[in-house]
């Protein structure tokens, strides 16, 4: 059997990451502080969020919310790997395209370095900030996605008005997904198993455009079907949850007490001088 290309690489290591997804199922259904939380009241509460964390100017009050979203994070059984690599993605790649405001923000000098460069103290903080501020919108949007099911997020995001036709997009784009991806992995084993050689580019590139067409045809077929299937078992263009749409006295409480100590980091970071 050939190697692996690089797009069959790609296309591999894109399918794994999306498969993992499933996973956030499995967590969704533990028994943890915000998985006992109603959606609507999750959606508000980290959107809120996600709000002060892009307005917050200080890096204290940055680390002050992130630490918040850590101990959200263990309450809710989150395993610390995931915290990890959320932490660790994203984040980084801000870091290199933020590098160069070390030494172009003015300010007094932090740290001399060869061929003249300079960091500044007030570029070491904006940079400082900006990592912060990412952190936590990540987690922030994480902590949603983790621990809530997909159908009553949809179902939430119907009840806070959000138009059905954005709603319904996101509910068919989850469902087909993973039978997409399912379907160009079977393409990429299947060539790989007649493949004895390396095969030239203008040979992969016609290949590839043959993988195409075909997988666009059968995504066709296929969202057909799963929309038939939708439809038989009751789907009639609204996302509908079994939980109870009451929120209960713990939901109200936990929207009033995160709400306030997001207002509360916000408000001391204005008063900041």
């Amino acid at each position: 059997m050939a190697r692996r290309s690089f797009l069959e690489k790609t296309l591999a290591d894109l399918a794994t990451t999306l498969e993992h997804t499933v996973y956030t199922e499995e967590i969704a259904r533990r028994s943890g502080l915000l998985q006992r939380l109603d959606a609507r009241v999750k959606v508000v509460l980290l959107g809120f969020a996600l709000l002060v964390a892009a307005s917050l100017q200080t890096a204290l009050m940055q680390l002050a919310l992130l630490v918040l979203l850590l101990i959200l994070f263990a309450a809710s059984r989150i395993p610390a790997s995931i915290v990890v690599r959320l932490g660790l993605g994203l984040p980084v790649f801000t870091l290199l395209v933020a590098v160069p405001a070390l030494f172009v923000v003015p300010g007094p000098p932090l740290l001399h370095l060869p061929f003249g460069l300079t960091i500044s103290t007030t570029g070491a903080w904006s940079v400082l900030t900006l990592l912060l501020r990412v952190t936590t919108s990540v987690l922030a949007a994480a902590a949603l996605m983790l621990t809530t099911r997909w159908s009553d997020l949809l179902a939430a995001l119907r009840t806070l008005r959000i138009p059905l036709v954005f709603v319904v997009v996101l509910a068919m784009a989850y469902r087909y997904v993973f039978v997409l991806l399912e379907l160009v992995q079977d393409l990429l084993l299947a060539r790989r198993s007649r493949t004895l050689s390396a095969i030239p580019g203008p040979e992969q590139r016609r290949w590839l455009t043959t993988a195409l067409a075909v997988l666009f045809q059968r995504s066709l077929r296929t969202s057909e079907l799963v929309y038939q299937a939708m439809t038989a078992r009751g789907f009639r263009g609204e996302p509908r949850t079994l939980r109870p749409r009451a929120l209960t006295e713990a939901d109200w409480f936990a929207l009033s007490v995160g709400s306030a100590a997001c207002a509360a980091l916000w408000l001391i970071d204005l008063a900041h001088p």
